[in-house]
C-alpha cells in the first residue's frame, strides 16, 4: 500500500533547488547554509501557531497575543534576511556591486538584507533576470513587515488586541503616527487589522515567495547560465509545530 503522507508535512521545494545546485556544481548537497533559514522557520510557525490556536479563547485567557504578535513580525523580517543570505551565497564571489554579509560578528553570523538584495537585482539589467522579477513582485509585502518591524523594535511601536470578532489588531506608537484611514464623518480612525487574515496572509505570502516564485526563479536561472542540478532526493519537506494547521488553513497538499 502507498504510504500516506504526514499531515505535518509541508512542501518546500527551495531547500530541494538549492541541495540539486550543490551538488551539482560542489559535489555537496548540503553547499547552501541553510540551517538557520529552516531553524528561523521554524520559530515563524511556532509564532503562527501560537496566535492562531489562541484566537478561539476568551479575551481574558490569551494575555500573551499581543507579545506573540510583536515576535510574529520580528521574526518575519529574520526569515526574510535569512533568505537573502541564501540567495547572496548562489552568487559569484566576484560580484560588483553588492556587498557581503554585514555585522561586526563571526563571517558566519552575519546577516544579507533582502531590500538591498532586491536593490541589486533591479540594477543588474539582464544578469538576473528571473530573480529581479520575483523579488520585485514580493516587494509590497516585504516592505510593509519591514516597516512593522522596524517600529517595533527601534521606534516604541506596540501591538494592540482588539474583542471583535474575529480578533483585530492595531500597531500603536509614541508618536501617534501609526496607520488610520477616513471616516466618512470627515475625520480618521485607527486602522485595525484582524489578526487571521494578517496572520494567515503574510505566512502564505512568503511561502508562495519561498517555494513558487523564487525555487522556479533560481531554477531557471541556473538553467539559464549552466549551473549544473542533480536532484538529491525527491518532495523535500519540512515539519514543525504550526505545519499542519497552515497546511490545512490553505489547502496545500503535501
Amino acid at each position: 500500500m502507498p504510504q500516506q503522507a504526514d499531515p505535518h508535512d509541508l512542501p518546500v521545494p527551495l531547500f530541494g533547488v538549492l541541495r540539486a545546485i550543490g551538488f551539482g556544481e560542489h559535489e555537496n548537497p548540503h553547499h547552501f547554509n541553510t540551517g538557520t533559514l529552516f531553524w528561523s522557520l521554524t520559530r515563524l510557525f511556532g509564532c503562527y501557531e501560537r496566535i492562531m490556536a489562541a484566537l478561539p479563547l476568551p479575551f481574558l485567557e490569551r494575555p500573551f497575543l499581543e507579545a506573540d504578535i510583536e515576535s510574529f513580525i520580528i521574526r518575519f523580517r529574520i526569515v526574510l534576511n535569512d533568505v537573502a543570505y541564501v540567495v547572496w551565497q548562489l552568487l559569484p564571489r566576484n560580484t560588483r556591486g553588492l556587498k557581503g554579509p554585514r555585522g561586526e560578528t563571526h563571517p558566519r553570523n552575519r546577516e544579507v538584507s533582502i531590500l538591498a538584495l532586491a536593490d541589486f537585482f533591479e540594477k543588474s539589467g539582464t544578469n538576473y533576470r528571473e530573480l529581479a522579477a520575483t523579488f520585485s513582485g514580493a516587494r509590497p509585502w516585504i516592505n510593509r513587515l519591514r516597516n512593522d518591524r522596524d517600529n517595533v523594535v527601534h521606534y516604541k511601536s506596540k501591538a494592540i488586541v482588539f474583542d471583535t470578532s474575529p480578533p483585530s489588531f492595531a500597531l500603536i506608537n509614541a508618536a501617534g503616527t501609526e496607520r488610520s484611514i477616513p471616516t466618512p464623518e470627515g475625520g480618521f480612525r485607527l486602522a485595525m487589522e484582524e489578526i487571521p487574515g494578517f496572520v494567515n496572509s503574510q505566512l502564505l505570502s512568503l511561502h508562495n515567495f519561498m517555494h513558487c516564485d523564487l525555487s522556479e526563479a533560481i531554477r531557471t536561472h541556473a538553467t539559464r547560465v549552466g549551473l549544473k542540478q542533480v536532484p538529491v532526493g525527491w518532495n523535500e519537506r519540512m515539519r514543525c509545530v504550526g505545519t499542519m494547521r497552515f497546511r490545512e488553513q490553505n489547502g496545500i497538499e503535501a
